[in-house]
């Protein structure tokens, strides 16, 4: 079991670090570009068979993005996608050449019908889905080319369902994500205690989650 644990923590440590990635970077960069440039001239065909025509505010900002420095871009927005494209088995474009930039400090709501691609655009920007072309930026960081545990860091996905374990406490399930979120053993304590607090979560703290929507307020 102690073997089976290490080997484990090696392989989470390899993928976390994306040192596999950055080894065979070199073998695979060649071949990575014909996979790119064939999958952007796969959007740019699908694209031009019925796209429709941008407001004037989406134009703008797509030039806006498009044109701009990322390394201008940052110094304004926290968030940045550009050209953020994906496209499924080659045939189902879910998200089309998304660009926008969300300023540091902005509520931004994301809408759209069904199908629209708003969970693909998370999907993305969380490294849970790989970017068929373009890319996004958080806080300066690339979504295509960072590291995908410092990534991590930078953004929060809450779920539509089963955001939660109903069986694990609100105290237990802070502590779950603290250390989910790589935060050092001996500040758990201290961080969990000061989010209930503010939360005005400390009468509920040792309720199971699964409960809490019986709770009479």
């Amino acid at each position: 079991m102690a073997c089976q644990g290490f080997v484990c923590l090696f392989i989470i440590y390899l993928l976390e670090s994306d040192i596999c990635r950055r080894a065979v970077r070199p073998l695979t960069e060649h071949h990575q570009s014909e996979n790119d440039q064939h999958r952007h001239q796969d959007v740019e065909m699908m694209a031009a068979s019925g796209t429709p025509v941008e407001d004037n505010d989406v134009a703008a900002e797509r030039q806006r993005v498009t044109n701009t420095p990322v390394e201008q871009l940052t110094a304004t927005d926290t968030v940045i996608l550009r050209q953020l494209t994906k496209l499924f088995d080659n045939s189902f474009l879910a998200v089309d050449r998304l660009s926008v930039g969300i300023p540091n400090g902005e509520c931004f709501g994301l809408l759209g019908v069904n199908g629209a691609g708003k969970t693909t655009t998370f999907a993305m920007l969380t490294g849970d889905i790989t970017v068929s072309s373009g890319d996004a930026f958080l806080a300066g960081m690339s979504v295509v080319r960072g590291v995908a545990g410092s990534r991590r860091r930078l953004v929060g996905f809450c779920p539509q369902f089963d955001a939660l374990i109903d069986q694990m406490t609100v105290r237990e399930t802070l502590w779950m994500f603290a250390r989910l979120r790589g935060i050092h053993a001996g500040d758990i304590s201290r961080v969990v205690e000061k989010l209930i607090n503010q939360l005005t979560l400390e009468e509920y703290a040792d309720r199971e989650a699964g409960k809490l929507r019986y709770i009479n307020t």
